[in-house]
């Protein structure tokens, strides 16, 4: 490889693990994939969900009114939404955690984060694990990757960046860090391979 970097970040759903709930809500609702996103995209409170700004309950009635959801356990079915991780993903981290600094830079939230960590453990498998809700930042804003970089003490020309969503690469690339997009419908693995990362 070239400009071999000192750090590998990583976004989580739809890279290191399957996030299906876009497709769950489009179909039950009967909208396109973009259309849940733009609903998302346009809730101040689930923007200020993923900042930490919101409480659950807020949330909850929010996910509610913005999709129409019938009165049932509201968390247990967003966190359902989260599947394990890829296949072949962790032990891919695991080896290159011996190699690079690893890390992840995820638009996330508590709920989700507390049910990721029931499935493994961020803050064992990540050198530095940075989550919107807790660092009060989320992408496409620039200070959600500037942040992390501070923390870090790296340069942007010093981190390849993995990312399925086009709006989060495009931004990344404009803060001058080295980011590959990734195929959420099978995760990270294959550009790992691609890139002669992993084996």
């Amino acid at each position: 490889m070239t400009n071999k970097p000192k750090v590998l970040l990583f976004d989580l759903g739809g890279v290191i693990v399957p996030w299906v709930g876009m497709e769950a809500l489009a179909v039950s609702n009967g909208i396109s994939r973009a259309e849940v996103s733009d609903r998302f995209d346009n809730s101040d409170v689930f923007r200020a969900f993923e900042r930490g700004h919101a409480s659950h309950d807020e949330f909850t009635a929010e996910l509610a009114r913005l999709f129409d959801l019938p009165d049932t356990d509201i968390p247990a079915l967003w966190n359902s939404w989260v599947k394990p991780p890829f296949p072949g993903v962790m032990a891919a981290l695991a080896e290159l955690k011996t190699r690079f600094t690893i890390a992840c830079l995820s638009n996330t939230n508590d709920l989700h984060w507390t049910h990721l960590n029931t499935m493994f453990s961020t803050s064992g498998t990540f050198h530095h694990a940075f989550a919107s809700h807790q660092i009060r930042e989320a992408k496409p804003d620039a200070a959600s990757y500037r942040l992390p970089l501070e923390r870090m003490g790296v340069a942007p020309a010093d981190v390849w960046f993995f990312e399925d969503t086009t709006a989060n690469v495009k931004a990344a690339r404009s803060a001058e860090i080295t980011t590959h997009q990734v195929n959420r419908s099978v995760g990270v693995l294959p550009t790992l391979r691609t890139l002669g990362l992993a084996t």
